[in-house]
């Protein structure tokens, strides 16, 4: 009969804290719930298996990709050893190794994998929320929820947001693994298994460093810690550190080559706390499903006076304070949901990311607010009497949500469709120049070059390499090599206030050597292609017009 039953936690414990005593549920019942809520997410997203890639890095992490196309030795040794696309997240193009492999290049294959990704977290966050709290029917409204928030559609609809999905796969094990079983202390099995998932959560994003800190939090809602027993906590803390150094080694090497914005306010430690304060706001107005997504929100203008610095601020105590309070009231689900949300939120917050805001950054905070909102319904519902009510009430209560989230999930990822009617989209109520040079990239796959044009002058108006590249490739395709070659300059200059970046110069050496190719400037073109093949050995466009070159000069008379 044990090993048909699934155990339940109840009780109370040491200074109010719940205790880790057992009751049975019935296996069939659990692995319903796993089942449900997996089908949930899988169904919410089976209309983006007919989507393609899109003109937003799926074609850097995919189509550009040379180190996915085999499983030889050199690109898994490449793939390991060094950073690509200014970040280190090796796991991310294994799994594009694994796509590449069935499908080629053929979308269908990557939107499979990303949707069943996001099943299997969905199940995932019902097996380790019903371990942590102890009360089944709260990890299975959480994981319905989870399933169809709509925050998560940037994360399961975009390819290169494969790493959001991929270390989600692998961190929630790892808390799974941590959690002991009733009363008994952690094992050195499972110790070992969530240190093995920590880290191959790390290798497929760094953000996830943080969960150790969460661990803190689990720590100090057992049982066995509440007391003031200082050899346990030493115990306790000691046991973080095999997960602060596997972190630590990937953090340094991801905070070496990622980009850090070089905004005003990232210079001045008052403004971008107000900002992230700001930021802060925003993201729990996200997480209701309230507001309108967008795949990149434009950083605001942030006043400076007293009253509207505190508003700003206090949203970055929010988070702690209802941690503090769960942890006052012994209230489990406060202090464990609030704290999941605090500490997976904590990179966005911290680290100087050129992006203000994104809904990607929530896939994983997302859950310890599902537990929130799935405690309140409980918490609801428990106030009526008859059995037959709490029931009812529970299961309106989670209706509610859950359809209004899955409405929401439905709408939004159509958006997501193609590069056109996303860019389309996001311009609507977005004047940042990624938006204006995507949608330019697919007005010059269409031809429509005096559109794209006035797209990327648009882009122009804030500094970057983009805006001026795509004009020198409007300019050449349509002959006006002059201007081609202005841009081509301007391009260079934005460039050199990257810093280094040898796959991008080459990028752009070829283009100026295609250039005086045009011009019959044979001589000049074959140089300059020679260098960008020195930065880029493997530039396929480069080492085709090289051989061109080379041929019309051997044609000369």
């Amino acid at each position: 009969m044990g090993r048909s039953r699934k155990p339940e936690i109840t009780g109370t414990g040491a200074a109010g804290w719940p205790s880790r005593k057992i009751t049975p549920v019935p296996a069939s019942r659990w692995l319903l719930a796993c089942a449900a809520t997996a089908a949930a997410a899988l169904l919410l997203y089976l209309p983006t298996l007919k989507f393609g890639f899109l003109g937003w890095d799926d074609f850097v992490y995919v189509d550009q990709n040379p180190w996915i196309r085999s499983w030889s030795y050199e690109n898994l040794r490449h793939i390991f050893t060094k950073p690509y696309f200014v970040s280190y997240m090796p796991l991310q193009h294994v799994s594009y190794m694994a796509d590449y492999g069935f499908w080629g290049l053929k979308p269908f294959g990557y939107h499979l994998q990303q949707i069943i990704l996001h099943a299997l977290n969905t199940a995932l966050a019902f097996v380790v929320g019903r371990r942590l709290f102890g009360r089944f029917w709260l990890a299975a409204i959480a994981g319905i929820l989870f399933a169809a928030h709509p925050s998560h559609v940037e994360s399961v609809a975009w390819v290169s947001a494969r790493k959001d999905v991929l270390s989600t796969a692998f961190l929630l094990p790892s808390v799974y693994f941590y959690l002991p079983r009733g009363e008994r202390s952690l094992r050195r099995g499972p110790y070992t298994a969530s240190l093995v998932f920590f880290t191959l959560a790390v290798l497929s994003k760094v953000n996830v460093v943080v969960m150790p800190l969460f661990l803190i939090l689990v720590d100090m809602a057992s049982p066995t810690l509440a007391r003031r027993d200082g050899k346990r906590w030493l115990q306790a803390l000691g046991s973080k550190t095999p997960y602060g150094v596997i972190g630590l080694g990937v953090a340094i090497v991801n905070w070496v080559v990622e980009v850090k914005t070089k905004a005003a306010y990232a210079r001045d430690p008052v403004r971008y706390l107000v900002l992230k304060g700001h930021a802060a706001w925003n993201y729990f107005g996200i997480l209701t499903g309230i507001p309108r997504q967008n795949p990149i929100y434009d950083t605001p203008h942030i006043a400076l006076d007293v009253l509207s610095m505190a508003a700003h601020l206090a949203g970055l105590l929010l988070l702690p304070f209802l941690v503090w309070l769960g942890y006052r009231r012994r209230d489990r689900v406060l202090a464990l949901g609030a704290g999941w949300t605090l500490v997976m939120l904590l990179p966005a917050i911290l680290f100087p990311v050129p992006t203000y805001i994104a809904d990607r950054y929530l896939y994983v905070p997302s859950l310890g607010f599902c537990w929130l909102l799935a405690g309140a319904i409980l918490a609801v519902s428990a106030n009526l009497r008859a059995p037959a009510a709490r029931a009812a009430t529970a299961a309106i209560l989670t209706a509610i949500p859950a359809a209004f989230f899955a409405y929401r999930t439905t709408q939004y990822s159509r958006v997501w469709a193609s590069s056109e009617t996303l860019w389309s989209y996001t311009l609507q109520a977005s004047e940042d120049f990624r938006a204006y040079n995507s949608l330019a990239r697919v007005r010059m796959d269409q031809g429509r070059w005096d559109e794209a044009e006035r797209l990327y002058k648009l882009g122009s108006r804030q500094p970057n390499v983009t805006s001026y590249d795509g004009l020198t490739v409007v300019y050449y395709k349509t002959g006006r090599f002059a201007e081609a070659l202005q841009a081509n300059d301007k391009a260079f200059q934005m460039h050199a206030l990257k810093g280094d970046d040898p796959v991008e110069l080459a990028d752009l050496t070829y283009k100026r050597g295609s250039i005086y190719l045009a011009q019959s400037q044979t001589a000049k073109a074959i140089e300059l292609l020679e260098t960008a093949l020195r930065a880029n050995p493997r530039h396929p466009d480069a080492r085709r017009m090289l051989d061109l070159a080379k041929r019309a000069k051997t044609q000369k008379p």
